[in-house]
């Protein structure tokens, strides 16, 4: 992306809140846009800006490649661009330069006189400069105020109409939803919906699975977390056929997975409750894990028995440095309390080194907690 160009000097006409018909609104700035894609299509991002009122403002707006008429990022060109951007509430004439997938230049944004006039019917008098610019970057139309205005939405903000459109929360969408059974949602709920992917098909989805009734809040969580009817089946089918919305939710944030859940199955630990396999999660019993002890020798090891080992860390190279210093095959419980208490290898050594060979475990346990009695045997 090349450099912004230097911000040009801001022009901006102050208004009083009263409107006033005579008074246009500019501001100047720079831009600059590139070349993006996603979704399948190509997307020309542009960016501009400015300063007002002694703050910076960037805004950013994506649009479809070739709705711009007058800079097509398609092509590569070369040179001189010049192109508009005429919305009800202003218009943005754009002039620069480009090359090839990029291009960068100065803008220059007049508020509509009209669009203000109109505002001011629907009971929006006093809006800023600064906003007026975003309603014209966000396209925020009076066709678009009256609709929400007429589906009870008649205390909006300019902001909240603003991020209304930043997030797609339209009449369509607020329609659909009241379809579904979730009407009178406040503008940040909805707003919410939009950004966490609470759509009405989603609800319906949950729905036909059998999560009735539920709230706003559990529709996000269950975006945020991953949670709809797939998984709800998934789980079902590794035999978790009665899990709750709030089980299900814990195994997303945990990270139990079908794959986990069979993997475990396939080692010999089936009917696992929602709870153990949680705990295995938080605690850090893998597949591997397992398969790490097997190859030591310790079998058989029962869902909870392996939650302390990882808790108290009796992992595989633990158990490694312990035989290599003479002590193989030591009990799993044992093994705990050696960690619990702070044996390890090093600390055999030292007792090596001090003349205390061939200790039992229970002995290394018992010096550990009570350090002076090794040292007392040593000055014998």
């Amino acid at each position: 992306m090349k450099p912004l160009v230097v911000l040009p000097t801001l022009a901006v006409l102050f208004m009083p809140l009263a409107w006033q018909p005579t008074q246009d609104r500019t501001l100047e700035g720079s831009w600059e846009a590139e070349l993006r894609h996603w979704e399948d299509a190509e997307w020309v991002l542009l960016s501009l800006r400015a300063r007002f009122d002694g703050e910076r403002i960037h805004h950013g707006s994506s649009f479809r490649a070739g709705d711009l008429e007058g800079l097509d990022l398609l092509r590569g060109r070369e040179g001189s661009v010049q192109f508009e951007l005429r919305r009800e509430a202003g218009a943005i004439s754009f002039v620069g330069t480009q090359d090839g997938d990029e291009a960068w230049g100065d803008f220059t944004w007049t508020g509509s006189d009209s669009y203000l006039q109109a505002m001011a019917r629907l009971g929006y008098s006093g809006i800023t400069t600064r906003d007026q610019f975003s309603m014209t970057l966000q396209d925020v139309t009076t066709t678009f105020v009256t609709a929400m205005q007429d589906r009870g939405y008649r205390d909006l903000s300019t902001r909240d109409l603003i991020r209304m459109r930043i997030h797609g929360v339209s009449p369509e969408f607020v329609d659909a939803l009241a379809a579904e059974g979730y009407s009178d949602l406040s503008a940040q709920e909805l707003v919410r919906f939009r950004i966490h992917g609470v759509t009405p098909e989603f609800v319906a989805e949950m729905r036909a699975a059998g999560f009735e009734d539920m709230s706003t809040g559990d529709l996000r969580r269950a975006r945020i977390h991953g949670v709809d009817p797939e998984y709800a089946q998934q789980m079902a089918a590794a035999g978790f056929e009665n899990l709750t919305f709030d089980d299900l939710v814990r195994f997303r944030i945990h990270g139990v997975s079908t794959d986990f859940v069979n993997e475990m199955a396939a080692m010999g630990y089936t009917h696992l409750s929602g709870d153990d396999v949680v705990r295995m999660r938080i605690h850090g019993v893998s597949p591997a894990f397992v398969r790490e002890m097997e190859a030591l020798g310790y079998d058989d090891l029962s869902a909870g028995t392996l939650r302390r080992m990882r808790i108290h860390g009796v992992s595989t190279s633990f158990v490694q440095e312990m035989a290599d210093v003479g002590y193989e095959n030591v009990a799993v419980e044992t093994l705990i309390r050696m960690r619990i208490h702070g044996v390890d290898a090093d600390f055999v050594k030292e007792l090596e080194e001090h003349n205390f060979h061939d200790l039992s475990a229970d002995d290394l346990i018992e010096a550990k907690i009570h350090s002076s009695w090794w040292r007392r045997e040593r000055t014998r």
